[in-house]
């Protein structure tokens, strides 16, 4: 590691997504979800990074950017499937909708 970066957190299942996860769960292409992950402005991977660890903050990034704009139509299914997801690892309080 060079001087002046910090690691990535280790991933917990329970306060975490990685990238496999959340393209799993979507259906969308890797080039797809890079391209939302840009647009919202969450740091992500260089290159390919399945394994690269997304907190809930950067999830609800995703959902949000997803769900609006020109992404509607090839994320909006994929930002309902972001927040199941956040539902049944408990991070998503049903006022934000």
């Amino acid at each position: 590691m060079r001087p002046g970066q910090t690691p990535r957190p280790k991933h917990d299942p329970e306060k975490s997504f990685t990238k496999r996860e959340l393209l799993e769960c979507s259906g969308l292409s890797g080039k797809t979800f890079d391209t939302i992950r840009k647009a919202a402005r969450v740091k992500g991977p260089g290159h390919g990074g399945l394994d690269w660890v997304f907190t809930a903050d950067d999830v609800r990034a995703l959902i949000h950017r997803a769900g609006s704009g020109s992404f509607s139509e090839r994320g909006g299914p994929a930002a309902t499937a972001w927040r199941a997801l956040m539902i049944e690892k408990g991070h998503w309080v049903q006022e934000e909708e």
